[in-house]
Formats: structure tokens, C-alpha cells, sequence
């Protein structure tokens, strides 16, 4: 919604869709102290489910004022909507505020021993060791399916987004996988998958606007996790594991993703290229979409 005038206090809403589970809201941004904006959470008269707010010390009535200001939730029953409602007690504007929404992992990711059971040590991993081979499907708004084996689809500053992904790690080694998530807009965090899963939609003509990717299993430190992440029109950004990724405002689409995994080594790598440095690689655009 519109930013509301009123007597100098300025109000926008939006509302987001939540499936069953827990999450925790996080104040991420820090404004001028002369310029404050508060976020209000609340239930939305939508969906079938319903909601609990249990905020931190500090917090009241749901109300985050200031960097750091926490509220956990709790969806039960069903799909619920929250609506979000920022005030900005002055007439200037300033850099968005960010809201931080993050989903609380109850799958099997948790365990310390996730994906593998092995008693035996992890190989010894050579300083000349390649990238993992990565293959990367996504869904484009307008060509469907395409199909890169080199770990990267979409271009930067492309008027076309992805709505949903998902990852292939063939001959993946023992004792590690790649769990991901997004987020589709207008809704909540999804949940966690490993590879071979798909994330988001297809043909519903909504964007990703934000995305996490992290390495799990008892020789994951073992691996690093490489690429870049791009948003709308803004810079390509490098991949940061176990954090959700958006772009400045948090509603820019995502347009292009690279990802890769390499061995950990003891030398100092060089300098990771962008893949956009080098538009040579190919993607096949498939026709006929498949399912998740």
C-alpha cells in the first residue's frame, strides 16, 4: 500500500503470507536518530491459520523501533498473513528499512550429522582439486526452464526473473550437502531443501526476491561455497553461506544466479571470477517445463 500522509506521520503496509512453523522478525536496519520508523506486526484477516507473537526483551506490543528489536512467531493450523506496517514520524525520506524474516529450520538439517553416518576420515583433498561441477535449473518469467551445467543462469540487469530454482550436485562426495531456500514475493520463507530440490514457482509471474544457501554435513568444513547472487539492477554480489540474500531494498527480483563448490585448501586462491566477466557459457532454454 501507499505511504499514508497524517499530520506529518507517514504509513505503508504490505502483507505477507506464512506457512505453519516458526520464525524469527529482526529489525536489520539502524536510521537516523532524528528520523525514527517503527514497524508494527500484526495479524492479517486472511488465511486459515493463525498466529503468536512472543517478543524480546524490550519490545512491546509487537512494536520494533530500533536495531536489533526481535519478535518470534509462531504460524499454526495454516497459512496465515502479517501485515506489516512502517510509520515515519517526518516528511523526509530516507534508505529503506530493513525487516529481517527468517524462517526456523526443523528439518534435518539441524543434526550435526545430517546427510552422512560414516566412522571413515575425510579424503585428502589435492591444492590443484577443480570446482565441483554444479548443474542449475531455473525458472525464467518468460523463456520457462533453462538448464546451465556450468552452475549459472540469468544475466544481470535482465528485465527477466527467476521464479523458482533448483540444484544438481552430480557425484556429490560424502559427508556434505547444499541445503537452500528463498523467498517468493508477497510471502514468507520456504523451507530448507538439499539438492536436487526445486524452491519457489512456476509460471505464476512472481519473482524470488531473496535467497540462502549454506553447506551442511560432518565435512563440510572441508568445502567453500562460491558464486554470486544478482538482484534487479543492482551489483552482482558474492555469496555469503547461512544468510539470506536480497537485494538494497528487498523487493528487487532475482535475475541471475552462480554457484559452486570447491575444496577447501590451504593455498590462497586466486581471485574468483564472475561468470558475467565471461558471457561465452551456455544455457539451454528448455521448452516444456517439468515438475518439482
Amino acid at each position: 500500500m501507499p505511504s499514508q500522509p497524517l499530520d506529518g506521520l507517514k504509513i505503508s503496509s504490505r502483507v505477507i503470507l506464512l506457512e505453519p512453523g516458526m520464525y524469527i522478525f529482526r529489525y536489520a536496519s539502524n536510521p537516523p536518530a532524528d528520523k525514527p520508523v517503527c514497524i508494527a506486526l500484526q495479524q492479517a484477516p486472511l488465511g486459515k491459520g493463525s498466529i503468536d507473537f512472543f517478543p524480546a526483551e524490550g519490545v512491546s506490543k509487537n512494536m520494533l523501533t530500533k536495531l536489533g528489536d526481535t519478535v518470534i512467531a509462531r504460524v499454526k493450523g495454516g497459512v496465515t498473513t502479517v501485515l506489516i506496517t512502517e510509520y515515519h514520524m517526518f516528511d523526509d525520506a530516507i534508505e529503506p528499512v530493513d525487516l529481517r524474516i527468517d524462517r526456523i529450520d526443523n528439518s534435518p538439517a539441524i543434526m550435526r550429522t545430517f546427510a552422512v553416518v560414516s566412522s571413515d576420515s575425510a579424503p585428502a583433498i589435492s591444492s590443484e582439486t577443480a570446482p565441483f561441477p554444479l548443474q542449475l535449473t531455473v525458472h525464467l518469467q518468460q523463456h520457462g526452464e533453462v538448464v546451465s551445467s556450468e552452475g549459472w543462469a540469468g544475466a544481470p540487469g535482465s528485465d527477466e526473473f527467476i521464479e523458482g530454482f533448483a540444484i544438481d550436485w552430480p557425484n556429490k562426495p560424502a559427508g556434505v550437502d547444499l541445503l537452500y531456500t528463498c523467498m517468493v514475493a508477497g510471502s514468507g520463507p520456504s523451507r530448507n531443501v538439499s539438492t536436487g530440490n526445486f524452491v519457489g514457482l512456476r509460471g505464476e509471474g512472481l519473482p524470488l526476491i531473496c535467497a540462502g544457501f549454506s553447506l551442511v554435513g560432518p565435512h563440510r568444513k572441508h568445502y567453500e561455497l562460491i558464486g554470486h547472487i544478482v538482484f534487479g539492477n543492482a551489483e552482482p554480489q558474492r555469496l555469503v553461506t547461512n544468510q539470506m540474500m536480497h537485494g538494497p531494498t528487498g523487493t528487487e527480483p532475482l535475475v541471475a544466479l552462480h554457484i559452486t563448490i570447491t575444496p577447501v585448501t590451504k593455498m590462497n586462491a586466486a581471485r574468483f571470477k564472475s561468470p558475467w566477466e565471461n558471457s561465452a557459457y551456455q544455457q539451454n532454454i528448455i521448452a516444456a517445463s517439468q515438475p518439482a
